[in-house]
């Protein structure tokens, strides 16, 4: 009996550990990925270094998770990468143009 309730022990550390792994290489995948984006970029370049965003935020749909001010003119659509464990408590942002180019990029902390 000892010998089951420690595997299942073990496979519990192993799990929680792999998940807390696989998220801190992504929070740093981000990091990476939104410290090469570049205003001008296009939105193609954005996700395939960033991949899929988590949320795409309409200029007249605003998605105030993470900020009070909506995305405004020039920005015509806001995607929005999020901590995958906890949304709500750190996200990466990155603001496309009507034209679909990056206007400006943000990484976001709540308190």
């Amino acid at each position: 009996m000892w010998k089951v309730i420690r595997i299942l022990a073990l496979v519990a550390v192993v799990a929680a550990t792999s998940t807390v792994g696989a998220c801190a290489l992504r929070i740093r995948h981000y990091d990476s990925a939104l410290g090469k984006v570049k205003v001008g970029d296009s939105e193609a370049e954005v996700i395939a270094g960033l991949g899929k965003p988590s949320f795409r935020e309409a200029a007249d749909a605003p998605y105030l998770r993470y900020t009070g001010s909506a995305c405004t003119a020039p920005c015509g659509e806001r995607l929005w990468w999020e901590w995958p464990i906890a949304p709500g408590m750190e996200a990466w942002s990155v603001e496309l143009g009507r034209d679909r180019k990056v206007l400006s990029t943000y990484h976001w902390v709540s308190p």
